[in-house]
């Protein structure tokens, strides 16, 4: 899960940050990427359509409103859960314009942060997180095996079902997929899912449905070290697990 948050006021936004990590820290949403905004340009300017699960919006902002960021937002992009944080409900119309979900008031806290998530977080568990593509298909990213480029289209797959088609950038599908730690783009146009890597060699991983994919010689140090790091943390895990079963 991705969320984008955006806010003029460092104060503020730092608070919002600091509550949202807490609360996204447990059992239930294990796996979350967190963007900060100082102002509503910033985001503009990173915006993709698909790239974000949840964005919170300021309403009050020096350069542009959040309610005038949605708008931007609902032109491509009429999947993302919105929330606006403010002082009080006097936007409730224009909430309804571009199907905001949550009002989150200030000043913030952690009660009314649980309440916001348990209201638009609507799927929990790391095995349930999605993304939507800018096409406007959403993909279950731990159905994802690999991905590759070529013309233009990228081909995503699948565990489950026949294999995903979009027309995006590999650029573009690297940075929604590779802001989660198990995805890494280990060699020209291929991006792999690590939980799906069933042999490691050298340069080549072995994957769950049979392909070999291999890891180009530039970013081998780079891959080495992130999928090093994944299958620690993935024994971490296994171990904290067996010792809550043990208490």
């Amino acid at each position: 899960m991705r969320i984008a948050l955006v806010d003029d006021e460092p104060m503020e936004l730092d608070i919002l940050l600091h509550l949202l990590k807490k609360n996204l820290s447990g059992n239930q949403y294990t796996e979350h990427i967190i963007d900060t905004f100082y102002n509503g340009s910033d985001f503009l300017s990173a915006f993709q359509a698909g790239k974000y699960n949840i964005i919170l919006l300021d309403i009050y902002m020096k350069d542009i409103s959040g309610v005038d960021i949605a708008r931007k937002i609902r032109m491509t992009d009429n999947n993302v859960q919105l929330a606006f944080c403010t002082n009080s409900n006097s936007f409730a119309s224009e909430s309804y314009e571009v199907n905001a979900q949550y009002y989150l008031l200030k000043p913030f806290s952690e009660k009314n942060i649980q309440n916001m998530l348990s209201r638009i977080i609507p799927v929990t568990g790391s095995n349930q997180t999605s993304v939507i593509l800018p096409d406007g298909q959403e993909i279950l990213l731990r159905n994802i095996i690999f991905t590759e480029y070529s013309n233009h289209i990228v081909t995503l797959h699948n565990k489950k079902g026949i294999d995903t088609k979009t027309r995006i950038t590999h650029s573009m599908m690297e940075e929604i997929l590779c802001s989660y730690p198990y995805f890494c783009c280990c060699s020209k146009g291929i991006i792999a899912n690590f939980y799906e890597v069933t042999i490691h060699d050298k340069d080549v991983f072995h994957m769950s449905n049979g392909c070999q994919i291999p890891i180009s010689r530039r970013k081998s140090k780079d891959v080495q070290n992130a999928y090093i790091k994944f299958c620690f943390e993935q024994m971490r895990k296994e171990i904290n697990s067996a010792t809550d079963v043990a208490q």
